[in-house]
């Protein structure tokens, strides 16, 4: 297939390279170019939409759309998740027109906000606490409804805590991992939520498998298996004699 991939950040890059080990024809439009990615890429910003649109005259069968801001510390109330949501909506209205079949949409487990049990796809009523998720809401109603009278298949797949290679360094799992290493204090600000983690690996994975099959138009990419912060760290660094020195010494606070 011809797959227009928006953006090649920590989640997107995995999903080129499955793509790419699959044999599919990739075209990567991103503010930035990488080397390990293979396949041609374009550098342009999302903003200039017009820009942007022309990369459709390549007619892409699918968009997988996976831009949005992640900007640690920052994204959750930055003022550009509106200008990320009018994007989205503005590529729902530009495809109807075109000879795309299928768009990807990259959402987010915080549009169901805290939840009382496990979340499911279209069922769960939507309760975003926060301006990253309401946009993110908004954006999924909008592409939802441009596209309703179309022939464009949507997926919305919503991503809950993802983790990988290449993950800003000041996420938790990175930041864990770097101050174990390294014989360090770690300061859990959360001990008690319980976090659904999926990595990027398994994301690309289920991406491709959506590809391949029909799925309903919300689908959830996580475990279902939730885990306090705490218990991440015994997961996934048990058999490491440092995780142990850690706690016995008290430097897991």
């Amino acid at each position: 297939m011809k797959i227009l991939v928006i953006g090649n950040g920590f989640i997107a890059s995995p999903i080129i390279q499955k793509l790419e080990s699959e044999g599919h024809q990739l075209l990567i439009y991103s503010r930035t170019l990488k080397n390990e990615i293979s396949s041609r890429q374009i550098l342009g910003d999302i903003f200039s939409f017009e820009d942007f649109a022309k990369t459709l005259s390549w007619e892409p069968q699918v968009i997988i759309h996976t831009a949005w801001v992640t900007t640690h510390g920052l994204y959750v109330n930055d003022q550009v998740n509106y200008k990320f949501a009018q994007f989205s909506a503005d590529l729902a209205r530009r495809i109807v027109s075109s000879n795309v079949n299928h768009l990807v949409v990259l959402g987010s487990g915080s549009e169901y906000g805290t939840q009382s049990e496990a979340c499911s796809a279209g069922i769960t009523k939507l309760n975003p606490e926060n301006l990253y998720a309401k946009q993110k809401v908004f954006a999924f109603n909008s592409v939802r409804e441009i596209l309703s009278s179309s022939t464009v298949r949507l997926t919305w797949a919503r991503i809950f805590h993802p983790y990988g290679p290449g993950q800003d360094k000041k996420r938790l799992i990175p930041y864990m991992i770097h101050t174990l290493k390294n014989a360090e204090q770690i300061r859990l600000d959360d001990t008690s939520s319980v976090l659904d983690w999926v990595s990027t690996r398994d994301i690309a994975s289920a991406i491709s498998w959506i590809l391949r099959n029909d799925t309903p138009t919300e689908v959830d990419i996580g475990t279902t298996v939730g885990f306090t912060n705490i218990e991440l760290l015994k997961r996934l660094l048990e058999p490491e004699p440092l995780l142990k020195a850690a706690i016995t010494s008290g430097l897991l606070l």
